[in-house]
């Protein structure tokens, strides 16, 4: 019994001071926090604070009566808490490849989840805003510092470029409003107390609404941020080379954050001769479950050499090939290619790029065929990952990479060959232009050899990875579809390529996807989405239409910037905003080639103004709510009343005499104590009531033998009983609006 009133002491208090603007402002803070690092679950994270901040805001009670012993607890509890926090950063750093310090300072559009540390820093989120909200609350009266502490979650929004959700906004907003009105005017001191009434609870209900509505329905300036000076910040410190070591390329995996970041921090200037797809990494395994990828160690990490020699020029492959053609008409005829035989074709230029950057990097981004480095650097470490390898291409020398441009492809000259040539007989066309060349040029047939093996080991990686990627029917299908009467490898692609734009596929940066959404449900449904659908709905594609394809991250090169680096020229910026995804194909004919299916973008309102919009939507569904709930709070008496009086005329006498004296005595605002007697005395409203106070009291007590003043036959029926309540609230409503007209006519004179 004991522990059961204990108990409901606890659930009284807990509901008593859950509207404790102190605690209430905690709680919205560590909401804010938790949004950014794990969304899905932040309602729970947000529940679980009520009680956990609850039993804080006790603990710092006793803290601040108790002058020695409070401290000295709060210190054990501090040791305490941080204890337990490292317990968990431990067990987590056992399940995750990076230290809680780098997770916690990156930017979570670029590290993958992880519970333990999502854990520890909501334990430390609690307990820290928690302390400093009470302490200049309730201990030290300091509003400033409490603006101050609201930057504190928006700061990790705003170290990623992110939004915060309007809603949080206008909670996180609202919940500080109402901490400033209770901290300057409500709050008990040494010489008062503040006794909460429901009027002054509803004064500030409004208060609070008013100042939410109208902080979000105001039309806003349009700004758009200058963020390059804090993005930058950190790259003049060598923590920056520390966290991009660590961070760079630690995961095995990738998902659609590849495209979502905004942030401006510059990485890498460059000197290129035409704007470009940098690749960084590729990865090999879809996870259709997971609508993720993963590298293959042999492929996308190889130890040597890169698996497809890139130092072989697309153009000297082609012309070996036309010139086969025109030493031997019957290989020109077997394989259609009459009307190019003896044909030159336009020269391909290796062109050069140069690259600077204040990082230490394990991969440095480069084109998708580079052929030559100007700096001691093996092919493998090029656009693949050295995994024990760093560089530091700085602004003395920077690092030059050459390599063969992916437009060569399209040229006028060069398109109509590449249609000629598919992958169903590219192999035995190599082996006859190798006999055709062998004896009169040698240097050719040995080039056609090395184009060989590399078709081999494109179509190796091809069967490599399709025997652990499930492809679905309806890719396929839609594959066969797309490329329904096209023979060679690069129409196949180009018709890939161009089906998005074609079929009005949208490029959204701002769209969410739901759980179980992937490469399929993005072609077959949303057909919304960010450069990962894109490039992953190519690859499975290409690959469904029997052509090698993988997945590539890394840069898109397209921002102009004219500046000087130690004498060194550079005319491109690359920040992190600029990370893209996009697929690479084997073509026969010309090798490796990167695609663009990535549709532009919607001409939607830039970040700042469609956050504005969706602010003073909130705004005025806040204001809906509002009024919606003032109605009812207004005719809540009223529909209590119907539905009141139309149960009265169900109930035995003795069940409405009970409703009838339990409700007169809430209206006339009566003890729980109040006898009939007691109620019929202030009811001196309505003096033709003695028989009907008289019923009740039998009907209540069952005195029909005790009672000499009402005779049995005398005692009301149900319907007497409302009957005569009906005309009792009549009688009290004249009484109160006469009373009103008095005061009215006392205030005038």
């Amino acid at each position: 019994m004991h522990l059961k009133l204990n108990l409901q002491r606890f659930q009284k208090e807990l509901a008593n001071d859950s509207s404790d603007p102190v605690q209430a402002y905690a709680v919205f803070l560590v909401m804010t926090v938790m949004y950014y690092y794990h969304a899905d679950k932040f309602y729970l994270y947000a529940f679980l604070a009520m009680p956990l901040s609850w039993c804080m805001i006790k603990f710092y009670d006793f803290v601040a009566k108790h002058k020695w012993i409070g401290p000295l607890c709060y210190l054990v509890y501090m040791f305490a808490g941080l204890e337990l926090v490292g317990m968990i950063i431990n067990w987590g750093r056992h399940d995750y490849p990076i230290s809680f310090l780098v997770w916690f300072l990156t930017p979570q559009s670029v590290v993958s989840f992880s519970g333990w540390y999502t854990a520890a820093i909501y334990l430390l989120m609690l307990g820290f805003l928690t302390s400093i909200v009470y302490y200049f609350a309730k201990t030290r009266y300091r509003m400033s510092m409490q603006f101050l502490i609201m930057l504190i979650p928006l700061s990790f929004y705003a170290k990623e470029g992110q939004h915060m959700p309007a809603v949080l906004v206008i909670v996180l907003l609202a919940s500080y409003f109402l901490l400033m009105i209770y901290c300057r005017m409500l709050r008990d001191t040494d010489k008062q107390r503040y006794i909460p009434g429901s009027q002054g609870k509803i004064s500030i209900a409004m208060y609070v609404i008013a100042f939410s509505v109208l902080a979000s329905v105001i039309p806003k300036p349009t700004i758009t941020p200058d963020r390059e000076f804090i993005d930058n910040a950190m790259s003049y410190s060598s923590w920056s080379d520390i966290l991009m070591n660590a961070i760079s390329m630690f995961t095995d995996t990738t998902d659609n954050t590849v495209a979502i970041s905004n942030n401006t921090r510059t990485i890498y200037y460059v000197n290129a001769p035409e704007s470009l797809r940098l690749r960084t990494q590729t990865y090999s395994y879809y996870n259709s479950t997971e609508d993720s990828w993963t590298v293959s160690e042999s492929y996308d990490r190889p130890f040597q050499d890169l698996q497809e020699p890139m130092t072989d020029k697309p153009q000297d492959v082609l012309q070996a090939i036309l010139d086969a053609a025109a030493l031997d008409q019957d290989f020109a005829e077997t394989y259609d290619l009459i009307e190019f035989a003896g044909m030159t074709l336009p020269e391909q230029d290796l062109r050069e790029l140069y690259l600077y950057t204040r990082f230490t990097t394990q991969v440095l981004p480069s084109p998708t065929r580079t052929v030559l480095l100007g700096s001691e650097i093996s092919k493998d470490q090029v656009g693949q990952s050295a995994m024990n390898t760093f560089f530091a291409p700085n602004f003395s020398n920077g690092v030059s990479l050459q390599y063969y441009s992916d437009t060569y492809a399209k040229y006028e000259a060069v398109n109509p060959v590449l249609k000629k040539l598919s992958n169903q007989n590219y192999h035995a066309l190599l082996l006859a232009a190798m006999d055709v060349l062998e004896n009169s040029r040698p240097e050719q047939a040995e080039l056609l050899i090395r184009a060989d093996r590399e078709y081999n080991n494109a179509y190796s990686y091809l069967d490599f990875v399709n025997l652990s990627d499930s492809q679905s029917d309806a890719i396929a299908l839609l594959a066969q579809e797309i490329t329904a009467g096209l023979e060679s490898d690069f129409e196949k692609a180009q018709a890939i390529e161009q089906y998005f734009l074609k079929q009005n596929f949208v490029y959204d940066q701002s769209y969410q996807k739901s759980k179980g959404e992937n490469a399929e449900y993005f072609m077959t449904q949303s057909r919304t989405g960010v450069c990962y659908e894109f490039a992953t709905a190519m690859v499975l594609l290409c690959r469904s239409a029997g052509l090698p394809a993988r997945y590539t991250q890394g840069y898109n090169l397209n921002e102009l910037y004219d500046f000087k680096i130690n004498n060194h020229e550079t005319n491109y910026l690359i920040k992190v905003r600029d990370a893209h995804a996009f697929p690479e194909v084997y073509i026969s004919g010309y090798g490796w080639l990167s695609f663009e299916p990535t549709v532009p973008s919607m001409d939607l309102p830039d970040g700042t103004q469609a956050e504005n919009q969706a602010v003073m939507r909130w705004g005025f569904v806040i204001l809906i709510l509002a009024l919606i709930a003032g109605l009812l709070y207004w005719k809540l008496p009223a529909i209590q009343e119907f539905f009141f009086r139309k149960k009265l005329l169900h109930m035995t006498p003795q069940s409405c005499a009970a409703a009838l004296f339990q409700h007169m005595r809430r209206e006339l605002r009566l003890s729980d104590s109040a006898t009939v007697r007691e109620l019929a005395v202030q009811s001196c409203f309505y003096p033709d009531g003695e028989r009907f106070f008289a019923s009740i009291d039998v009907l209540l007590y069952d005195k029909t033998c005790q009672n000499q003043e009402i005779q049995t036959q005398e005692i009301m029926t149900t319907t007497q009983l409302a009957e005569t309540y009906f005309a009792w609230q009549a009688a009290r409503k004249q009484f109160l609006k006469n009373l009103k007209e008095q005061e009215k006519l006392k205030f005038r004179k």
